[in-house]
């Protein structure tokens, strides 16, 4: 299971969990998510990346929202 943090220029727009059997296909499925969680805040700003945490908290980076962003921050 792996916690997602959505972020629009760096600040928290929502929380989300998946679970995936391991930090690359959980990457895949919370950019997949993406369109799904903005549309349930419509009056707040889409988010343009999400942190991908572990169950422990641990956090595997900061991904764009694109594939082609694929860099960690």
């Amino acid at each position: 299971m792996f916690g997602i943090e959505w972020l629009r220029n760096g600040m928290l727009v929502d929380r989300d969990t998946t679970v995936s059997a391991g930090e690359a296909e959980a990457v895949a499925n919370a950019r997949s998510r993406a369109a799904e969680v903005a549309a349930r805040h419509p009056k707040r700003r889409h988010p343009d990346s999400f942190r991908l945490t572990d169950a422990a908290g641990k956090v595997f980076g900061v991904f764009s929202i694109s594939a082609q962003g694929d860099d960690v921050h």
